[in-house]
């Protein structure tokens, strides 16, 4: 059976792949191994990368346009934080994994199993781009596995797709296209703008995030700049059964009319006033169903939780949808789908079940009788329950199925879990039934209509609190029956100024970005195509708020744009970057690319030429934002005494294009660097102490940077930790030192050098030890009771495997060295060993009891002795919590708890203990 290797987008992915392959026992075309990836393992390269010239900012080099766009595998930069850094270390090591099991020749084909959408097609195709060519050729197959379910990824293993279909790399060609549009459109108009501008900082540009800048702007302006007017509209009520009131309308065509003067509204009251009013038409609807609202996708939830009824950020709503789908809660968090896969619908009973539990909901939706008939009518409705598009890629935000504890969750997971529950629930019921209902009066040579919404049935409504349905009736009339006139009423309104965006209705403004636009061939094209995607949008509306563009406040969530952000927008113009509809235009020729309609590289040609034209606008701009006189410092230029200012990325001489050399970028290892610190290096010798960080180690370190006369150049001083003081060696009475911030501990009598083979060689006082053990750095006051007592407090260590364990360091002083010891390593008491009346506590991964002791023989086995309590901390792979362990301290049995199967099925059950076996064991 020939072997294939599975390239998963991630872990979780990669475990679903796994648990089909052992469910399926070998009963598949090809012996499959999974491997793992964590999103992106490659980007393109930066423009230093491609052209050295291109590390300065320079207008003369703008727009840069590569021939060829190339990638390269993921490396941390030195602006990235450790998060980051750390993530890209991963994304690094996945890749040389790939690459080098690929390479091994075990594998005869290779599949790509990552997420059914254009970036995870795109994840594939860019890895296999940067593989040597015998590896290109191997047969590629397709897995298209959207809702993380082991069924559909049986079916996928058993029939697999084939990757090199044009429909597929189409797609991953739309993802392509994508980031090198945003590549020439964000990095050029970055530079061209803040260089153009000479304000003193970087000015950060992209299709998505100024155009949406530039719709909160304009708003703003709209807001600021408007006039209310004053109009009147006239009422009439008549006198049938009970008094009618209708508005007066025109027509035929049957609209509202407003008086924009009162004189005319007058005139009408007048004409009319103590006449009757003829009823000309009289209609009634047929009953109309309004559905309850499909299921959440990424962009309705965060659009629902950020209202002002909830006031939750964005960002904290996507933090909470992340870390439900790491616990296995919910279901894959960045999502467009609003319908549910019929695979993860067979287990809809268990998701069910998951959502009455969320003690949030009101009593009426937890206390509803699901019947399988309901059930089996959900599965049934193509509205809420379909098979994946290739556009979605993913199912709806839900529930997995898995049982959880509601408290232990946060306040805004707990929100997101009962959104999720509540229109889950809602759409099990039936639909709210209505009917409109219409007359239309004529007096005198003016109409008046008069209009209701009839309930017929609540249906779901019924279960919603407060729910605003406006419902109400008209009285049975006769057509062509005349009615007096009552009152004629002249009411007054005033024009009301746009509303200022929120979080919630920004985002349904990029969603649906053609219904700001009356045109309707602009309409239909950008029908379908918005700004960002439902993984972008937050991130988008996050990165103006993180640079200063606008502000978000915290309760409202109304979207304020800054001085700054407003000034960017107004220097901008008219420039491409600033038109939504020619950001969504834009999608829809990336839609022509999935399409195969447009080929990649026609695609980048478009977009090379649109980048000279937003190039040569900004370029043609003054600078609206206006000199900044913190741009140029008060110290003269070390090399030619000319001024030296600081222009976008750099710190430069005014004598700069005449030949001056002196250059100095305001991002150093990623730190900085402000005016403030540049004088201070010209005039003091050096700057303050800054946290630094290398690309080429990977580490985070402190440093200083001084100014090099000879050299003519920043360059980097080290930062080095005097040794500190921290007691008497226990071994000769020397003293103990903190070396290198706490790197190392040694006695002042211990000496080590390399020896002629590179090896270290240690002479004198032998005492010394890491301030790393286990992957765990000591602190100074641990460090500490070492040196003083001995050994350390229990502590908390990191297994090779990633796997967590505490224990004690404790001198050796056979080896003099300090090792682990497990026997001490204990935790405080937790309650009373109900067999001899010891104290029980956490010792490794069992309770046990302080009487019972456990020697390992010489054959491995372990013999007990003493007290024979021993409660495993996991049990049947369920860690047991600290209320279940009292429990069975307390009473021998614990309450009814829920464990998982191998079968991946819950079941409940007991934990007792056992006298006559001396353990704990189930009870069913």
């Amino acid at each position: 059976m020939a072997k294939a290797l599975i390239i998963a987008e991630k872990k979780s992915l990669a475990d679903v792949y796994r648990q089909a392959i052992k469910q399926a026992s070998g009963k598949l075309p090809y012996e499959y191994d999974v491997l793992q990836f964590q999103g992106n393992v490659v980007e393109l390269l930066e423009p230093e990368d491609i052209k050295p010239e291109w590390k300065t900012w320079k207008l003369a080099d703008l727009p840069m346009l590569p021939q060829k766009f190339q990638y390269t595998p993921i490396k941390p930069k030195a602006s990235d934080d450790s998060k980051t850094a750390a993530y890209k270390r991963r994304g690094i090591a996945y890749f040389k994994e790939a690459k080098q099991k690929l390479l091994s020749g075990e594998y005869e084909l290779v599949v790509n199993g990552c997420d059914p959408d254009r970036e995870g097609q795109s994840i594939f195709d860019k890895f296999m781009l940067l593989m040597p060519a015998k590896i290109q050729r191997l047969p590629q197959l397709r897995l298209w596995v959207g809702d993380m379910q082991v069924e559909t990824s049986l079916k996928y293993l058993q029939q697999p797709l084939n990757n090199k279909d044009p429909e597929y790399v189409n797609f991953g060609y739309e993802a392509m296209g994508r980031g090198i549009m945003d590549w020439l459109f964000g990095l050029n108009a970055s530079r061209a703008f803040s260089l153009v501008q000479n304000s003193g900082q970087a000015i950060h540009l992209g299709r998505g995030m100024t155009a949406i800048l530039a719709l909160v702007v304009k708003r703003q302006a709209e807001i600021e700049n408007f006039v209310s007017q004053p109009y009147w509209t006239v009422q009439a009520k008549l006198k049938t059964p009970e008094l009618l009131e209708a508005n007066q309308v025109t027509y035929p065509e049957v609209k509202l009319v407003n008086h924009f003067e009162r004189q005319a509204a007058e005139a009408v009251r007048e004409a009319i006033s103590g006449q009757v009013a003829q009823l000309i038409s009289s209609k009634q609807s047929p009953v109309r169903f309004r559905r309850a609202p499909k299921y959440f996708n990424t962009s309705d939830i965060i659009a629902y939780l950020s209202s002002a009824t909830y006031h939750l950020s964005g960002a904290s709503i996507t933090k909470a949808l992340q870390h439900l789908y790491e616990l296995k809660i919910t279901t894959y968090p960045r999502t467009s789908g609003r319908e549910m896969t019929p695979s993860r619908a067979e287990n809809l009973a268990a998701i069910i079940a998951v959502a009455q539990s969320i003690p949030s909901l009101n009593e009426k939706l937890r206390r509803l009788e699901v019947s399988p008939q309901m059930l089996a009518k959900l599965k049934a409705n193509r509205y809420y329950v379909k098979p994946l598009s290739k556009k979605t890629g993913h199912d709806c935000l839900t529930f997995t199925g898995k049982k959880f504890n509601y408290a232990s969750l946060n306040a805004v997971e707990q929100k997101v879990v009962a959104a999720i529950a509540f229109r889950l629930l809602l759409s099990l019921l039936p639909s709210e039934e209505h009917l409109d209902k219409e007359l239309i009066f004529k007096a005198a040579t003016y109409y008046f209509q008069a209009k209701a919404t009839v309930l017929v049935n609540p249906g779901w409504t019924a279960y919603v609190p407060k729910f605003k349905g406006n419902y109400s009736d008209l009285p049975q009339l006769v057509v062509n029956q005349a009615y007096p006139l009552a009152q004629v009423e002249i009411l007054d309104h005033k024009t009301q100024a746009p509303k200022a965006y929120t979080t919630a209705s920004l985002i349904k403004t990029m969603e649906n970005i053609g219904r700001l636009y009356d045109d309707p061939a602009l309409k239909a094209a950008i029908k379908d195509h918005g700004i960002g995607t439902d993984a972008t949008r937050q991130l988008l509306i996050d990165k103006n708020e993180k640079l200063g563009y606008w502000s978000i406040d915290k309760k409202s969530r109304l979207i304020q744009p800054t001085k700054l952000g407003s000034q960017i927008i107004q220097a901008l113009g008219a420039n491409p970057l600033t038109q939504v509809q020619l950001t969504a235009l834009w999608e829809e020729k990336l839609a022509q690319v999935a399409a195969g309609q447009l080929s990649l590289g026609q695609f980048v040609d478009l977009a090379k030429e649109a980048t000279i034209e937003i190039v040569a606008q900004i370029k043609a701009t003054p600078g609206a934002l206006g000199p900044n006189p913190a741009t140029k410092l008060a110290s003269p230029c070390p090399l030619d005494g000319g001024d030296l200012v600081a222009q976008g990325q750099v710190f430069i001489c005014s004598n700069h294009d005449t030949g001056c050399p002196f250059i100095v970028y305001r991002n150093l290892l990623g730190a900085k660097l402000t005016a403030a610190d540049l004088e201070a290096i010209l005039t003091k010798g050096k700057s303050n102490l800054k946290e630094l960080y290398s690309s080429k180690t990977h580490k985070h370190f402190q440093g200083y940077f001084v100014w090099n006369q000879e050299k003519g150049k920043v360059e980097l001083a080290i930062q080095q930790a005097k040794p500190k003081l921290m007691g008497t060696c226990p071994l000769d009475g020397g003293k103990v030192y903190s070396l290198a911030g706490g790197k190392l501990y040694a006695c002042e009598h211990h000496q080590s050098q390399k020896n002629a083979q590179g090896q270290w060689e240690s002479s004198g006082c032998p005492y010394y030890f890491s301030g790393r053990m286990y992957g765990k750095k000591l602190t100074q006051a641990v460090a500490k009771q070492i040196i003083e007592t001995g050994s350390s407090p229990v502590l908390t260590f990191t297994s090779k495997k990633r796997k967590k364990f505490t224990a004690i360091l404790k001198w050796n002083q056979a080896e003099a060295k300090l090792k682990l010891e497990f026997a001490e390593a204990s935790s405080k008491a937790i309650g009373v060993c109900p067999l001899d009346g010891g104290q029980v506590s956490l010792h490794g991964k069992a309770y046990l009891c302080e009487n019972h002791r456990a020697k390992r023989l010489a054959d491995g086995s372990w013999q007990t002795t003493g007290c024979p309590l021993v409660i495993p901390q996991t049990f049947a792979k369920q860690k047991l919590s600290l209320k279940t362990i009292k429990q069975l301290l307390k009473y021998k049995r614990t309450d009814l708890l829920t464990f998982t199967g191998q079968n991946q099925r819950d079941y409940q059950a007991r934990l007792v203990w056992d006298e006559q076996a001396a353990r704990v064991k189930f009870e069913f």
